[in-house]
């Protein structure tokens, strides 16, 4: 009888982690190989943000300088965005690239900088964070 009942048992969890992780009892299990065509990559980044410089006009921040230096071995242009929140304000969060810039092309080892003007100034006795993305775009 508790044969049975352990059998059942086991049963009913191998149906429920089925379920659970998202596949159905129809479904045929394979192996992930990793490394292999069906592995998702996650490339090692070619960049570091050396420096970051916010530019000022009065109380409002207007732009901001931005270095990177090239780590890979072959040139590279990168697209850098920034998002700054001041008070309720937050800056072009929609995609549209609004607070967005690229660099020229850095060569293998070199640093390069661009400038990036806020759509929105934002006032910067209430500057709450600013954050950024950096982008290889070739």
């Amino acid at each position: 009888m508790s044969v049975k009942i352990y059998f059942f048992v086991g049963i009913v969890i191998l149906i429920i982690a089925t379920v659970g992780f998202g596949a159905s009892l129809n479904t045929v299990p394979k192996v992930h190989k990793i490394g292999s065509a069906d592995n998702i990559v996650v490339s090692k980044p070619t960049v570091d943000v050396t420096n970051t410089v916010l530019n000022t006009s009065g109380s409002n921040a207007i732009s901001a300088t931005v270095t990177v230096k090239n780590i890979d071995s072959v040139a590279h242009t990168y697209r850098i965005c920034m998002i700054v929140k001041a008070g309720a304000l937050i800056s072009d969060t929609s995609g549209s690239g609004a607070d967005c810039s690229n660099t020229a092309s850095i060569s293998a080892s070199n640093t390069g900088s661009t400038t990036i003007t806020f759509a929105i100034p934002r006032t910067t006795n209430n500057l709450s964070y600013w954050n950024m993305a950096v982008h290889q775009i070739a």
